[in-house]
């Protein structure tokens, strides 16, 4: 999978063409928090049109998968069905099933807690089965004394995402997961039991087990080398690096196979536009 030029137009297009399968960064690539980049929309339409499958993946566990799916449809101007966007809530769910959790705590959202008693959890503050951390958008203090008593009881904890930062509004970043976690680890001086969301391989053997689609046949789409790359190269697929203004030499040790300026160029390039 060596890197090959931005502007190798033909290449790229019978690229994108053969693929049959895309897995395309959210936060960063098609949107910026609450807006949509321009070709967005149109991107994702062409893939339909098409008849490629797609999922969106993002680290943004501070809302239930069924308002994020809402606000989707609603800025890209696409149906989404549920098997189109994969968030950590996803894969919380389906470990607490597999492992037969049923009661949690944790630094997670409430928009999150909502979501887990709805999937048939049970919400225990004093005695769960497993703490979760995640981007907390309502975090308090008595939450974190809470949760480190927890896990300095010998109570495991799932961290949801790594990314210590999230996008936000402005070309501004606000706290993440990451972020709180490393308070957690540091006070308790224990690591995870276990962490998911990009770039660990359980995302890329999760999406592709749901859409019984082969490593070979997928493409993963983003705009950080560290997440998106990564979990392309450590999971031997091919990848689209959305590299924006930047003329910076890639000095990481993950290489994309193409890179673009932005999700226009694939827009562009799919619909048989020269630019």
């Amino acid at each position: 999978m060596a890197e090959r030029s931005t502007f190798d137009y033909k290449a790229l297009r019978k690229f994108l063409l053969l693929k049959r399968f895309f897995m395309v960064d959210g936060d960063g690539t098609l949107y910026l928090w609450d807006q949509p980049f321009k070709y967005s929309g149109g991107f994702i339409r062409n893939l339909i049109s098409l008849n490629k499958k797609f999922v969106v993946l993002s680290n943004n566990d501070s809302e239930m998968k069924s308002k994020r799916l809402d606000f989707l449809r609603k800025i890209l101007k696409v149906d989404l069905s549920e098997d189109n966007l994969l968030l950590p809530n996803d894969l919380v769910i389906d470990i607490f099933r597999r492992k037969k959790i049923k009661r949690f705590d944790g630094l997670i959202s409430n928009e999150f807690v909502k979501e887990l008693v709805q999937k048939g959890f049970k919400y225990d503050i004093n005695n769960p089965d497993i703490v979760l951390i995640g981007f907390d958008t309502d975090l308090t203090y008595d939450k974190i004394k809470r949760v480190i008593e927890h896990i300095n009881k010998g109570k495991k904890f799932i961290l949801t995402h790594i990314d210590p930062l999230c996008p936000y509004k402005g070309n501004t970043e606000i706290p993440d997961a990451g972020l709180i976690e490393g308070m957690i680890e540091r006070a308790t001086k224990r690591e995870p039991d276990e962490i998911l969301g990009k770039p660990f391989s359980s995302v890329v053997k999760y999406v592709l087990g749901r859409a019984g689609i082969s490593k070979e046949e997928s493409v993963i789409i983003g705009d950080r080398i560290d997440t998106d790359i990564k979990m392309a190269n450590e999971n031997g697929i091919d990848s689209i690096w959305i590299r924006g203004d930047s003329n910076e030499p890639i000095e990481a040790d993950y290489k994309p196979t193409f890179i673009v300026r932005s999700i226009k160029d694939i827009y562009c390039m799919i619909k048989g536009i020269n630019k």
